[in-house]
């Protein structure tokens, strides 16, 4: 028995497909609704059929307990494919799983200590331009500032401080094909043609990717023939050695991973961090509590890895956010094995499509789920680490291998931007979120900026038991 069909709404050329795709974030809800088994099928004219997972335990089938049945991505990710090739986002079976094992400890939580005070000195330099803006008094878009930002901090993680001229090159170019990335989706028939037509739209894309070939080989190039003492994540690459072999990554291995890391590294983050503006900017006791918490807890010192175990209402904040704004709303995986899932029959080829976003909203799981509530992150009420209702980072093998380095950059900008900043979205402005690569601000994030002057606490703080940072497993 295969999973029921959905029947309408229905596009007249392209069914229930198309309703999938222009607006996924209410149209999955409503079909879970109807087909009550968590598991329904759309048919996609010239593509075949996507089954879409509603149901919390037979997600987890598919992220985890069955993942070997879905070792391929589905085909949604070729858009991602021509600009990543083989990375850990988009690479399957074995060389996948060989590479994750060469990657992995470049993103241990303790690496993450060597990068922090790089992260600190970036962050305060934009939090010294949104007080500018501040005094301006002009509202101002801020999602390309966070833009910015992110590929700064991924581009100085990567190649360290003395590559930033080329580092610079690298984020330009990487910016242009995440656009064009953006516009294939919205477009997806651009996919289907030949990319070496001389159309405009193709043009800056192979332009772009030319020169990040140039740029990247030629740093991996340098950086082979002259070592040198880098402490930087290229270099952790570089040093990576296969167990029993001791082969390391070829310079086409290196050039995807570079990619992938670049891509996936800051455009989730600055998208997560613009909503994580936006939901404070709304509401104004969480705002209270948060300028009340950074206050009374900010050092005397500079901002430190130790330190943040300091902000737990911080991390609330930021988990309450990827519950509603999920960055990665939804994965996709192929199947390679056929089997049974929720007693039906999942064909080999079947794209599956896991909508997180639809288990961060369900009001089965979270009690007056669309609200912002922070508090359902306090350790009384935190969900367990492998919960089959918030995923916001991916789970099973293939989940995200950098949640804590980007963990670790949203915890940064929250504290500092809203140390000497508040936020409120401009007059009449529409935020709307787009479910296209991440879900990011359909019109940007337009907002006034008010600079604000930190508050001594009313009373000396407490002397804080020593806690873990989530971030370095040491305590505070």
């Amino acid at each position: 028995m295969t999973p029921p069909v959905v029947d309408s709404p229905r596009h007249w050329l392209l069914g229930s497909a198309y309703h999938l795709r222009q607006d996924p974030l209410r149209r999955i809800p409503e079909w879970a609704s109807r087909y009550d088994g968590g598991l329904f099928t759309v048919r996609m004219p010239f593509v075949g059929e996507a089954a879409v997972v509603t149901s919390p335990d037979l997600a987890r089938r598919v992220l985890v307990t069955n993942a070997s049945c879905y070792q391929r991505k589905s085909r949604s990710y070729s858009v991602l494919r021509i600009l990543m090739g083989e990375g850990l986002v988009t690479s399957e079976g074995a060389l996948w799983k060989t590479q994750r094992k060469l990657v992995q400890p470049a993103f241990h939580p303790r690496r993450l200590e060597a990068i922090f005070a790089m992260k600190v000195e970036r962050v305060h330099a934009m939090a010294g331009e949104l007080s500018e803006a501040a005094r301006s008094g002009q509202a101002i878009d801020v999602g390309p500032l966070l833009s910015r930002l992110t590929l700064d901090i991924i581009s100085r993680a990567m190649f360290s401080s003395d590559s930033q001229g080329s580092a610079r090159d690298v984020s330009h170019h990487i910016a242009t094909l995440n656009e064009w990335a953006l516009h294939a989706l919205r477009h997806p028939w651009l996919l289907l043609l030949p990319r070496k037509l001389p159309l405009p739209v193709f043009a800056d894309m192979r332009r772009a990717l030319t020169e990040l070939e140039r740029i990247v080989r030629g740093i991996i190039r340098e950086r082979r023939e002259n070592p040198g003492n880098h402490d930087d994540l290229l270099s952790m690459l570089l040093a990576a050695c296969e167990e029993g072999s001791g082969l390391g990554m070829s310079d086409s291995q290196l050039r995807d991973e570079v990619m992938t890391m670049y891509i996936a590294g800051h455009e989730t983050t600055a998208n997560a961090m613009a909503w994580i503006l936006y939901l404070v900017s709304r509401h104004p006791q969480v705002e209270a509590r948060l300028h009340e918490e950074i206050d009374a807890n900010f050092p005397e010192h500079e901002l430190r890895l130790e330190d943040m175990a300091a902000f737990p209402f911080v991390r609330q904040v930021i988990d309450e956010s990827l519950r509603l704004y999920p960055t990665i709303w939804a994965v996709g995986r192929c199947c390679t094995e056929t089997h049974e899932l929720g007693g039906y029959q999942i064909a080999v080829g079947t794209n599956v499509l896991v909508p997180i976003f639809h288990f961060h909203w369900n009001e089965d799981a979270w009690e007056n789920a669309r609200d912002f509530d922070p508090d359902r992150f306090s350790a009384e009420r935190r969900p367990p680490a492998d919960s089959p209702h918030y995923f916001p980072f991916g789970a099973g093998p293939r989940g995200c291998i950098g949640n804590h380095f980007a963990l670790q950059e949203l915890m940064i900008m929250t504290i500092l931007f809203h140390r000497h900043n508040s936020f409120r979205v401009e007059d009449g402005f529409k935020v709307e979120a787009d479910p296209l690569i991440t879900l990011r601000p359909k019109h940007g994030m337009r907002m006034v900026v008010s600079e604000r002057t930190p508050q001594a606490p009313a009373t000396a703080p407490a002397v804080r038991e020593a806690r873990t940072c989530p971030f370095s497993g040491s305590s505070s």
